[in-house]
């Protein structure tokens, strides 16, 4: 059996710098699966451990919610650079994705209908504006895309090249065709094929 959902992330480091500022985590808390995607600000070594303070605070904290999770991390991050982030919960049970985002990450879930949507103005370090999860029911046949400002927008059309059922091919297939040479970049693939 598969495991489900299937997860994948991509990323590329800035020209001529030795680690990236965009990172990606994922992980299990009970039934639901939780994923993040970081965009340190700027790149290099600062804006890569930006990235990486955030994705360790936000893990393990199963009683808070996704925007309450961003909250605390936004006081913990007052001595670095901050992020743009995007915070997701996967429920099996009620098949709904909760997406809590802050800056210039974007998203979309593909399916019968594509619904796209972006972070909430600010950064995760400097202060957050009231975030309001927005919840997204999906099927087992739709794919979740998640992306730092370093990929142009995702459109994946009637393309058939897309391997909608394989997110390790989909996220190189994206950080290839759609990765800037200006910026670090990540993209994370989320299917629900079972």
């Amino acid at each position: 059996m598969r495991e489900w959902p299937r997860i994948a992330a991509a990323s590329r480091v800035y020209p001529g710098e030795t680690v990236c500022g965009d990172q990606v985590s994922w992980w299990r808390e009970g039934p639901a699966t939780l994923a993040c995607i970081a965009d340190g600000l700027g790149h290099g070594p600062d804006a890569h451990r930006a990235a990486q303070t955030l994705l360790a605070l936000l893990e393990g904290q199963p009683e808070i919610d996704l925007a309450q999770r961003l909250v605390t991390g936004d006081r913990a991050m007052r001595h670095t650079r901050g992020a743009a982030a995007a915070l997701v919960r996967i429920d099996p049970g009620t098949r709904i994705v909760t997406v809590a985002a802050v800056g210039n990450i974007q998203g979309a879930l593909f399916g019968a209908r594509t619904r796209r949507f972006d972070g909430t103005p600010g950064i995760v370090g400097a202060g957050l504006r009231h975030l309001k999860p927005l919840d997204l029911p999906f099927a087992c046949d739709d794919l979740l895309i998640l992306w730092t400002d370093g990929l142009r927008p995702v459109d994946l059309g009637t393309d058939p090249t897309v391997p909608h059922d394989d997110p390790e091919r989909l996220a190189a297939q994206l950080m290839a065709s759609l990765g800037r040479q200006s910026d670090d970049c990540a993209v994370l693939c989320i299917t629900f094929g079972e």
